[in-house]
Order: C-alpha cells, then structure tokens, then sequence
C-alpha cells in the first residue's frame, strides 16, 4: 500500500519517516481513503505511546504522503524474530505500553483495528510506539471491506474482524492478546496454509495455553494471555483500563483478576472437560460498559446458591466457628516492594497499593499502611499501602570543595556527577564554583549533578606601552584586559619627560587578565648636584664644578671681604642644589682684607688714590681672562705704594 522512507527535515533539523502511497493505489478510492484515514486518526491523537504525525497531504502529481515520527529502534516484530521470545516481566511492559495507546484511541473513539507487532515501533530508549493507524475506524463507523479481503492481517484479527461482523475496542484488545502470547512464546497462536485458514482458526480454532509452551510465563502473565484471547468480546476485558489494571498488578508481582475467574473456571469444570481455552466468564449483556465489575456465568449461580445453602447448614449445625477471629495487622513498612509485603502479609490480608510518593527510601518500597501495625483487623481484609515512587535525597552542597571532595561526597549520597572546566582567579583553581543542581534542594537518586571546576586563570599578552604618556598607556592596557598599576619616576637622557621608560611584566609576556603593570616615569635628564667649594680659590673652585659636570662663569664677582683674596664666598646655583648637568655656577670671590691707613698724609693719600684709581678699579673688572693679571697688577702697585 504504502512505501516508508527515511528523510530529513530540513526547516526544523530532525529525521522523519516519509511515507508515500504506492502509485498503483492512487486510482483506488477506497485506498486513498484508507491512507487519508490514517494521517486523519493518528493525528487526531497525542499519546507518548502513539507515533507522532507531522504533516500529511498529496503532491501536485498526486502522490499521497504522511511525514511522521521517526524510530530508529526498528519493529518489536524484528525483535521477535531477532531474539525470540521476551522476558515475562518484559513482554508485561510492552503490553502496558501498547494498552496505553490503545486506551487514548479508544477514549478518543478511534479503533485501530491492525495491532501487529509490526506497527509497534521501538524507541532508543527501549519504550514502544504504536503506529499504521491505516485501516483504522471510529467505533460507530461502519466496518472497511473490499471484496475478497479482509481488512487485517490474518494472524492477529479478531474473530469479529474474520466474520466481517462490526468491531469495537475489545477486537484490538484481541489483536494485543496476540501480540502478547508471541512476546511470550515466540510463536503464533493460530497458523495456517491460507490467509482465510488462519481467520477462520481465529473463530473456532484452540490455542495452547503460553504456560505450556514457556514454563517461564507466570500464572497471572498466562491468564491475562488468555483471557485477551477469548473468542466471545463479552469474555475479554471490559476495555483497555481494566487491561492496564491487571498488567500493573502482574509487574507489581500481584496476582491479575483474570487468575482468579481462571481458577474459578477451572473449578467448576466438569471432569474430563477440555481445558485448552480457559477464559474469564462473561457478565450480563446489560453490565458490558461497566469496567472493572465481576462477571459470573449464569451456570455458575446455582453452584453459589448450593455452596451458600451448605454453609449456613454447617453453621447451623455447629460445624463453622461462631466468628472468624480478627488477625494481628503485620508491619510491612520495611518491605521492599509490593510482593515482598503480601508475603509478609500471608493470607490473613490482601495489600493493594493505593499511591506512590517520592522518598528517601528505594523504589517500590512501602512507606506507610493503613491500617497502622499492631492492631486487628478482619482476616481477608485489606492493607492499603503507599509505596516509594522514585528514590530521591538533598543534593549536597559542594562549592568551595575541591575537585575530588566533591565527587567523592555527590556520588556517597548515590548521585552521578558531570564535571566541566571554567577559567578562573588562581585561588579557585582545582576547586567547584558552581553546581547544578544547587546544594539543598532534592533530586533522584541516581540523577546528575553537574560541576564546575575552575581550571585558573587564563592569560593575555602584555602590550608594549614604552615611550607613551600614562594615560595613553593606561587606554590600551584596558582594552588587552589588563590594568595600569604603580608609577614610579627615573631621570632618562633619552626618554622625554613624563614619558614610560619601562615596564613590569615586560611587553610580550604573559599575565592573569585583570592584573596591573607597573610603569616607571620619566623625570628628564640626571640632575647634578652643585658641589659647595666656598672656602676654595676661585681657580680650585672652579676646576672642581667642571669635575662635577657644571660649567663655570666667565664673569666672576669680587666683594670686600675679610676672608683672603680671591676665595669663594658663594656660588649661584647655591651648593647642594639639583641642576643639569652643564647648568653654568657663577662664583663671588673675596676682595681680600682692607690695608690700614698710613700715619704720612702724602702715603695716605697715595695709597687712597691708588685704592680708588688703579685697585678699585681694576676690581670691578669682570672678564675671566684678564681678572688675574689685573689683580697682579693691584698688588704690585699695592706694594710699591707701601714701599714707598
């Protein structure tokens, strides 16, 4: 009918399953009809069980297509044929599964109406899908046919289905039967050479019960097999809930109300009776829309009337005690699961768990009953139970701890543990920052928590911010993440004044983001200090500021002085002070003492006008090269004067 391709949506970037209409059915249409119906009804559901369908149409040519859910895990019927039969607990939980989605079509009145194990797709999760809603019907349409075939595949069709009579929920419940018993055993329950061979089988064949095939099948597991098998729908499950209600008891280790009506069958029985079929008895026409209600056989009736007409003879006759006495309530608060508290319990009480709620505790065990332990209770009474639904704990707190406390105290506490890497300050490094989920609050046990390690600090590279001004400096330091630091100053001959001269870390090395450099200044060129040679001659004087790198003034000045002739008595600059070097020093001598006054008028006078004509004078004069001679012309003239 149809061919299912492998293609990728490109728009939202999945895989999907393009299934596209065989050209030789696209004049037929009741096919075109049929592959409609299909995109109609699975669209028209949303179950976690049920293949998604994205979109469906027709091309300008014609061609019918359906673009939907893609599955990589293949079909349970290449499972089967892969492996064979499955685990009793496994199969339990596909049929749950399939149940499921068949309780959402149904609810929404769509019988699927082809359950196969080929239409039941496996997801990498291992979970199942239903999907090939491609005959399927609303429960009050009218029954597909085309002559010579029965809408179907024979090996899983009802018995209404073969006969062509309408179909309704219980005819999937049926086809899952089928689907069941080959999880369980690994075979058909009917085979033939021909198509209408098997149909008819279906109708008025005998099956051998799974149990006998596979020993490993549960008692609760065969009567749910065989219970979906009946060929009268009166005789199956009411609908898909009481279905789902029984496979939840059998996973939970309890035994199906459908063991029960086997055995009450089995029981009453008459000798010798063929066994091949038991099936639950069915209930009265007028009950059939009512779930989860006994039906008992109406041959059954005069069995219960005699049985009850016994018991009160005995009890009259003083055979039967007055009154069952009460039991002692157990406490099944430390059992681990449903099973292991209804041994605990023994016959004297019946547990059924009536909620589950996260807790500390392992999955499945029982955290609380009603009634309390200790007490008495009617025997054969109930013991309602809640049990743990996931295993949860407090996430512990790990920040701050280091990498291998963290994952030791997580995984102690029974958590897994994700670790990621993150630069970070040097004081972080090797040690959790984050944590997600965060300490505190709860999570499942088993669950991941996700940590963020610091691996230190990343680094940047240093800029060269030699020969700039500081502010300029500090701009591209910003901008390569890093800080301008300290500020210190040095003269320099070649870096101009107020300029970087160097800098730590040096340019082109590797440093923490966020770090300074430190910069040092220049202050211009070295400064000399103007040594103090006061106290010298002014020839000495002025070869030691030479020494000292100063220049020397040409001009030299001369006061009256009582210190000797031509001795410094100061410099300009003053001695001590920072200059240059080269700064020129101007020097001021001393005149020398003053000579006395002569007794002898004509002396005086001479030696007056010597002083004011030729010495004074001769003083005052100011060249460098021409102040020596004049002195020594002074004092010769000096002495001449007193000699005379």
């Amino acid at each position: 009918m149809a061919d299912v391709y492998l293609a990728h949506d490109d728009v939202l970037d999945r895989d999907v399953a393009l299934k596209i209409m065989s050209g030789r059915y696209s004049a037929d249409d009741e096919f075109v009809e049929r592959f409609r119906r299909e995109a109609q009804s699975a669209a028209a559901l949303s179950h976690s069980n049920i293949i998604s369908i994205y979109d469906r149409g027709a091309s300008e040519d014609g061609t019918y297509y359906i673009a939907m859910e893609y599955l990589p895990g293949g079909t349970l019927k290449d499972r089967i044929l892969k492996r064979g039969a499955l685990m009793p607990r496994t199969a339990a939980a596909v049929a749950l599964q399939i149940a499921e989605a068949l309780r959402a079509a149904h609810h929404a009145g769509v019988v699927h109406r082809d359950i196969k194990p080929h239409n039941v797709l496996i997801t990498d999760a291992g979970d199942v899908k239903v999907g090939d809603f491609g005959i399927a019907r609303a429960a009050t349409s009218d029954t597909m046919t085309k002559t010579g075939l029965i809408l179907g595949t024979a090996h899983y069709i009802s018995p209404e289905q073969a006969m062509g009579d309408p179909v309704g929920p219980q005819s999937d419940l049926y086809s899952l039967g089928v689907v069941l018993y080959e999880m369980l055993t690994g075979t058909l329950p009917y085979d033939a050479e021909t198509s209408l061979g098997i149909a008819m089988k279906h109708v008025n064949g005998h099956f051998t019960p799974p149990r006998e095939i596979n020993p490993e099948v549960t008692e609760g597991m065969n009567a749910v097999t065989v219970r979906l098998l009946a060929k009268n729908p009166g005789d199956r499950y009411a609908d898909a809930d009481e279905l789902i209600e029984d496979l939840e008891r059998v996973l939970d280790g309890l035994e199906p109300a459908a063991l029960e009506a086997t055995r009450v069958m089995n029981r009453v029985a008459p000798a010798g009776t063929a066994q091949q079929t038991p099936v639950a008895p069915a209930p009265p026409a007028e009950a059939k829309e009512v779930k989860r209600r006994r039906r008992w056989p109406l041959f059954l009736l005069p069995l219960l009337l005699l049985l009850a007409l016994l018991g009160g003879g005995a009890y009259t006759l003083g055979l039967l005690p007055d009154l069952t006495p009460p039991a002692q309530v157990p406490d099944l608060t430390d059992a681990a699961s449903v099973r292991e508290a209804q041994g605990i319990a023994g016959e004297d009480f019946e547990v059924r768990e009536v909620d589950r709620e996260d807790s500390e505790e392992p999955v499945g065990a029982i955290l609380s009953q009603d009634p309390e332990p200790g007490g008495e209770a009617e025997r054969g009474s109930e013991i309602s139970v809640v049990t743990s639904a996931r295993q949860v704990a407090e996430v512990p707190a790990v920040r701050d701890e280091t990498r291998a406390d963290a994952e030791r105290i997580l995984r102690g506490v029974g958590f897994e543990v994700d670790e990621r890497t993150e630069e970070s300050s040097a004081e972080y490094e090797g040690y959790v920052m984050e944590q997600n989920p965060r300490g505190g609050v709860t999570a499942e046990v088993g669950s991941t928590v996700t940590i963020t390690v610091g691996e230190g600090p990343g680094t940047v590279e240093v800029p060269d911010v030699a020969n700039i001004m500081p502010v300029q400096a500090r701009g591209i330091l910003e901008e390569a993440g890093l800080r301008l630091g300290s500020q210190s100053t040095t003269p320099s001959d070649s870096v101009p004044e107020g300029s970087i001269v160097s800098q730590s870390p040096k340019a082109g090395s590797e440093a923490e983001p966020g770090s300074s450099v430190a910069v040092t200044i220049s202050s211009g060129p070295s400064q000399v200090t103007v040594p103090d040679v006061t106290g010298q001659d002014w020839i000495t004087a002025a070869q030691n500021l030479q020494t000292a790198g100063l220049s020397v003034n040409r001009n030299v000045t001369m006061v009256p002085s009582n210190r000797p002739e031509n001795e410094v008595l100061s410099t300009n600059p003053e001695a001590g002070t920072q200059v240059p070097p080269g700064t020129t020093v101007t020097l001021t001598t001393s005149q020398g003492p003053q000579p006395q006054q002569s007794t002898s008028s004509g002396a005086s006078n001479s030696q007056q006008q010597s002083t004011s004509s030729g010495a004074s004078n001769s003083q005052q004069q100011s060249t460098s090269s021409g102040a020596s001679n004049s002195q020594q012309k002074s004092a010769q003239q000096k002495s001449k004067s007193k000699s005379t």
